[in-house]
Formats: structure tokens, C-alpha cells, sequence
């Protein structure tokens, strides 16, 4: 058997290649994800796996709070009990955010300790929060957490807002909106493509009839630095829009009379995010009720707020409610700018 002596060098210099070709990819690595851009590498994130933590709060459930400890961070909801100013009692839902060495127990003095975050909840006569650890945004080391509250009142509100840690190691609150219905957490809607805030499109709630005579798309929103961003243009999420738009078509197709054109609304809100506005388009131009006025008196350049509020210039008109509702597509970016829907038969 040779010796090493005699060992060809073929080998050798194949090892030295392979460590000259690691550290140049070590100096350029950061190059190349940079080039990238949003579209993060999968698995660079020390948090891409990390699991959910979830703290309903209610009369049955943790009534008086609680805590949720991860990656560093440890987040604490409690209540402060205010007067009504009617002789009764409301509770103030507290969220703070405090540094935390492990996920065991760490000791915290509310005297002397300066909590990372505080935010104060709405004052309500019944406790129902939710309070979430949840990775949300990619492009930072820490993972979020969403507090959702329930404001009171008919269809509304779940109040959520997010709270996220910047480039600069500083934790800011973040309003994701008033949404319809209960409280809620991020859920991932599609396995592995991370977690977002999965609603309804509540721009399609009263916009062109009651209610009840409304029917709203499946919304999903994502945030992106400081925003959320409506992301229901992803390819991976059209099959829960093509199922939606099943259930859409076949409300429509129980429908009995009266408020029709808040369903073809979402009916074409749907469709659309299928794929499929060219199917759905002349169901609303044959169905739609020509004599509903709701929905046509709009205000230019203006954000829509819902219906009842000041439109502060002069409001202008659609011709009919398929003007109307291809703006609303357009505004709302279910269709692109520039496609042209016929208003007409």
C-alpha cells in the first residue's frame, strides 16, 4: 500500500477547492440573499418553524390573564378594572412585553422593571381577548404577537393589532383593523406558506345592500415591515378561493329575491380571485336589481369608509350597479386596472 508521500495531489487540491468555493460563499451569501430581495430563502429564518402560542382569554377561560414565554420574549395580559361611569364595571384589557432569558418563568417587578411595550385595550363589560405568539413577519428575529379584542356592537368588531420588533431592536404596535365577527388568530390557511390573518373582505359588508343581504370574499392578509397587505393574489391560495367561490354561487343559487346585488358582489369578488371573472361577469349583468340605488353614489379619490359617513365633496354616481361593482374590483384589486367590464347585457 503507497504511503501518503505518494498519494496523488488530485485529491488535495479537489479539498482546497471545496473550502476556497465555502468561503466565497460565505462572503457572498449575504450578497446574493440581499439580491433576492422579499423572497426569503426557505429555512434562513431561525424561526421559520416556530409554533404557535395561543391565550384565549373569557369568563370560562384565564378570566384574569396570563402569559406566553418564546425566542426571548415573554408576553403578559391582564386586566384593570375601570368605572363606567353608570355605577357599574368595565375591564381594561393591559398587554406588556417584557425580555425573557428562556421559556421558564421569569420574575418581574411592575415597580421597577420597564416592560419592552405596553398597550392599553378598549374598556369592556366582558372579557374576551385573545392574545398569540406568532411568527408574521420573516424579517426580523423575534416572533409577533397579535392581540385580538372584541370590541361590542352589531357585526363588529374584532380589533386587532400587532406587535412587532424593528431593525433597530424597538417594539411598535401595528393597527391591523376592525374586522366582522369575533375574535381571531393568524392561522396558516395553506401549510407551509406561513401565517396570516385569514377574514372577509368587509369592503363587500354594506356596500350594496344590508347586512344580511351581503355576501364577502375570503380576504388574507400579510404583513410586510410596518403594513398588512392583502395577499389573495398568491397562486397558492386560489384553491380556497375557488371553493369559495362554489359556496358564493351556490347562495346565489338559494337566493329567494330582494337585496340580490350584495351577493353578485361577493359571487364576482370570489370569482375573480379564481380566475374566473369572465364566468361570473354576465350572472351579474343578467341578475343584478336595476332598481337598487345602494351602492352607486361614490366620493372621487376618496377611500371608502362604509356607508353613512360624510363624503366631504361633491359625490358623484355610477351609471348602475355593474359600474359600480367593476370599480370596486378594480379599487380593491381583484381585477387589474386596465380590464374592462361591460355594465350592459
Amino acid at each position: 500500500m503507497p504511503s501518503w508521500k505518494s498519494t496523488t495531489m488530485v485529491p488535495w487540491l479537489a479539498v482546497l477547492a471545496g473550502i476556497c468555493a465555502a468561503l466565497g460563499w460565505l462572503a457572498l451569501g449575504p450578497l446574493i440573499t440581499t439580491a433576492l430581495g422579499p423572497q426569503q430563502l426557505k429555512g434562513t429564518n431561525p424561526l421559520a418553524g416556530f409554533e404557535p402560542l395561543l391565550l384565549r382569554t373569557g369568563l370560562d377561560d384565564n378570566p384574569s390573564g396570563g402569559s406566553l414565554t418564546a425566542a426571548g420574549v415573554r408576553a403578559d395580559l391582564s386586566f384593570r378594572i375601570k368605572p363606567d361611569g353608570y355605577g357599574g364595571e368595565q375591564q381594561q384589557p393591559v398587554l406588556r412585553l417584557w425580555p425573557a432569558a428562556s421559556e421558564d418563568d421569569t420574575p418581574i417587578s411592575l415597580l421597577t422593571d420597564t416592560p419592552l411595550l405596553e398597550h392599553m385595550g378598549l374598556p369592556s363589560p366582558v372579557t374576551n381577548a385573545l392574545m398569540q405568539m406568532v411568527e408574521l413577519d420573516m424579517d426580523n428575529d423575534s416572533p409577533e404577537v397579535l392581540f385580538s379584542q372584541y370590541s361590542g356592537g352589531a357585526h363588529c368588531c374584532a380589533l386587532v393589532t400587532i406587535f412587532r420588533e424593528n431593525h433597530q431592536g424597538e417594539w411598535q404596535a401595528i393597527d391591523a383593523g376592525a374586522f366582522d365577527g369575533d375574535i381571531f388568530a393568524a392561522t396558516e390557511p395553506v401549510p407551509g406558506h406561513g401565517y396570516l390573518l385569514a377574514t372577509v373582505d368587509n369592503r363587500f359588508l354594506y356596500r350594496f345592500s344590508s347586512y344580511t343581504g351581503s355576501s364577502a370574499p375570503l380576504q388574507f392578509l400579510a404583513l410586510q415591515g410596518e403594513q398588512m397587505i392583502d395577499v389573495g393574489h398568491q397562486p397558492h391560495l386560489r384553491p380556497l378561493f375557488e371553493e369559495d367561490a362554489q359556496r358564493q354561487a351556490q347562495r346565489l343559487d338559494n337566493h329567494g329575491g330582494g337585496e340580490v346585488n350584495g351577493l353578485l358582489a361577493g359571487y364576482a369578488a370570489s370569482h375573480a380571485r379564481a380566475g374566473r371573472i369572465e364566468e361570473a361577469w354576465p350572472v351579474v349583468l343578467q341578475r343584478h336589481d336595476r332598481d337598487s340605488q345602494w351602492g352607486l353614489e361614490y366620493c372621487p379619490n376618496e377611500e371608502y369608509h362604509g356607508h353613512g359617513g360624510d363624503c366631504g365633496q361633491k359625490s358623484m354616481r355610477h351609471p348602475n350597479f355593474p359600474s359600480a361593482l367593476a370599480a370596486l374590483l378594480r379599487e380593491a384589486g381583484y381585477i387589474s386596472e386596465d380590464m374592462v367590464l361591460a355594465d350592459k347585457p
